[in-house]
């Protein structure tokens, strides 16, 4: 059949259009499209998904700050303590007179005032597991002993406990949990306190410890003995226990000095300063 002119060439492709559509064949386009898809999964299995195309190469836009990284041994606590769980508490501040009671106890500290803290103590005071009590007593050791001094100014920042009217400072001496063993246990007192590979000050540091708990490994330096600059502690669970190094001076023990006091007739008095158990 030959088709001449523009109404010959318009004829052809009405023709042409209903030949395709009798034969139920897709359109060129479709089977086209068709054929670059087979193409594109012909060796993938047949529940690929075809990939789409490559968009142009850009840096991500971040909808979140990253995740802190976590040391492997940041979990600086016994078994299934949390660490920096033991960051000092004041439950005591709300209770009546005592604001009153710390200022004064405080106050006399500051001034290394052995009489006024004396008079602050209870007739009974107890001072050690030896039978040493009373006010005189305590105020015979604070004028002979000048380093008790030290230890009362450090109660000041390690909070304080309160167990049915009894107060207790430091904080920690009252709420170790019961996994924890007591005589080895110490508190990290600060945040970021660098926990390093050896002794040395400028030994890698493993982790960064916020008033954790951790095991000591030896027993505290004898009085005869040149105090160490650092202490060797243990954390963890045992079966996954690590070891590391902690600056001494940032180590205290939970047996350490604490100073306990209850409310008479009105009244704050120290019961109890003690180290030991």
């Amino acid at each position: 059949m030959v088709f001449r002119g523009p109404r010959a060439r318009l004829g052809m492709a009405t023709a042409l259009l209903a030949a395709l559509g009798g034969c139920g064949s897709d359109p060129p386009e479709t089977r086209e499209s068709g054929r670059e898809v087979r193409t594109a999964t012909s060796s993938a299995s047949p529940d690929a998904v075809p990939r789409p195309a490559a968009l142009p190469t850009r840096s991500p836009t971040p909808i979140a700050p990253p995740l802190p990284k976590v040391s492997p041994i940041a979990a600086i606590a016994p078994a299934g303590v949390t660490p920096a769980t033991y960051l000092p508490k004041d439950e005591c501040a709300t209770l009546p007179g005592f604001a009153a009671f710390r200022a004064a106890l405080l106050g006399a500290v500051r001034k290394r005032d052995a009489v006024a803290l004396a008079a602050l103590a209870d007739p009974a005071v107890n001072l050690d597991f030896g039978g040493g009590s009373g006010p005189d007593e305590l105020r015979k050791r604070l004028t002979n002993s000048p380093a008790l001094w030290g230890e009362l100014a450090a109660l000041e920042g390690l909070g304080c406990a309160e167990d049915g009217g009894v107060v207790t400072m430091p904080w920690i001496f009252s709420r170790l949990p019961d996994s924890v063993d007591a005589y080895s246990a110490m508190l990290v007192t600060g945040e970021g306190v660098p926990l390093r590979a050896k002794p040395a000050a400028d030994a890698t540091e493993l982790a960064k410890l916020d008033w954790a708990l951790v095991g000591s490994v030896n027993a505290p330096d004898s009085a005869a003995s040149r105090p160490a600059a650092f202490r060797e502690v243990t954390s963890g669970p045992k079966a996954k226990s690590s070891r590391g190094f902690v600056e001494a001076a940032k180590l205290r023990s939970v047996l350490d000095y604490r100073l306990i006091a209850d409310r008479q007739n009105g009244d704050w008095k120290i019961t109890a300063f003690v180290a030991g158990d």
